[in-house]
């Protein structure tokens, strides 16, 4: 088990940083081969920036209401893109975008918690006893290819639309 609370890589730890994460993420590659890797996000800081990558490398992933998990944090995609793009003070918003609510329905966390101890304990032992799966997550590339290609990008797509369509896009095919 990992418990990942990362805003991500700051400049000044840069090179450091990345191998780390780059260490972290070889060592869920050659683990979980042999037994489920799981990765818990809880907290608000939520997961994001290079631990994100690892966290889907993770053979199964619990998240509280309250974490987020994304690859760029709002405050980062704000200033780079501007506020009219991501508004970082929109709480409703970012939960409703890199929330574990959102990332649980749209099937990229296997299990949604209160933040409550035993909660996640019964959800890291229920995750266990099931194993290593047998297709992981990072293995279904042709799945998220075809979910991204079914994507209009011309328009602003509402959290709750892509919960219905990347949790229906996708045969049992294009998930090998």
């Amino acid at each position: 088990m990992i418990l990942l609370e990362t805003g991500g890589v700051r400049l000044q730890e840069a090179n450091l940083g990345e191998a780390a994460i780059a260490e972290i993420m070889a060592s869920i590659l050659v683990l979980r081969k042999h037994a489920p890797v799981i990765c818990v996000t809880a907290g608000t800081v939520g997961c994001f920036g290079g631990m994100s990558l690892a966290a889907g490398l993770c053979s199964y992933v619990v998240m509280t209401r309250e974490a987020r998990l994304g690859m760029n944090g709002p405050e980062v995609i704000e200033q780079e893109s501007g506020v009219d793009e991501f508004d970082s003070r929109d709480h409703a918003l970012i939960w409703a975008i890199d929330g574990g609510e959102q990332r649980y329905a749209m099937g990229l966390a296997d299990a949604l918690v209160d933040d409550d101890t035993p909660q996640v304990a019964d959800a890291v032992r229920r995750l266990v006893s099931q194993g290593v799966p047998p297709l992981h997550r990072s293995s279904q590339v042709a799945l998220y290819r075809s979910r991204i290609a079914a994507l209009d990008t011309s328009r602003q797509w509402d959290p709750r639309e892509l919960r219905v369509l990347w949790t229906t896009n996708g045969s049992e095919e294009e998930k090998r």
